[in-house]
């Protein structure tokens, strides 16, 4: 009978290969969020990011702004909060430019919350923008004509204003001064 003494070390061999390529995979990843976290910037207010791009495109590029916001959309600011799923974001432009799936608001196709996660109805969330922003009027998510997925979408002459609803059991912390633009 023999033995066949390779195989260990082979095992091994390919165990080793598989976490140098894993480390250097996580290397690569963290050093290319170097332009994420440029970009995102810690409100010491709560759990909330804010973000500010010159253009969609620039912020797509950086994986921050949702694709469906257009390339030449001007000035884009943001704001999320990090525990929870809300957004709001705003830029100059128009509609015009949104991709064919997003949809008319109208009573067929009304303005509901769009659960992502498995587990969630549309009742598992707020239909009111708790975040605060200098640039977000007062209510302006009930105005929303358009979802783009879970974004609610409304323009007021050529200010585009896009806000996805917070989960119910999120805790909203308070936020003493509103993100700038």
């Amino acid at each position: 009978m023999t033995t066949n003494t390779s195989s260990p070390s082979i095992a091994r061999r390919s165990r080793t290969l598989a976490v140098v390529a894993l480390g250097g995979l996580a290397a690569l990843t963290l050093s290319a969020c170097g332009g994420l976290s440029e970009s995102i910037e810690e409100r010491n207010d709560g759990h909330t990011k804010t973000y500010a791009f010159d253009t969609g495109k620039e912020g797509k590029a950086d994986e921050v702004v949702p694709t469906w916001v257009p390339d030449d959309a001007a000035t884009v600011p943001g704001i999320f909060r990090t525990t929870g799923t809300e957004r709001l974001l705003t830029y100059r432009g128009d509609l015009d430019g949104l991709p064919a799936d997003c949809t008319t608001v109208s009573a067929e196709n009304p303005l509901i919350a769009q659960p992502e996660r498995e587990g969630f109805t549309a009742e598992d969330y707020r239909t009111d923008a708790t975040l605060l922003a200098t640039w977000w009027p007062e209510g302006q998510e009930t105005a929303s004509t358009v979802m783009c997925g879970k974004w609610w979408i409304s323009a007021d002459g050529e200010d585009v204003y896009a806000f996805t609803p917070e989960l119910t059991r999120v805790e909203i912390e308070k936020q003493p001064t509103p993100a700038g633009k």
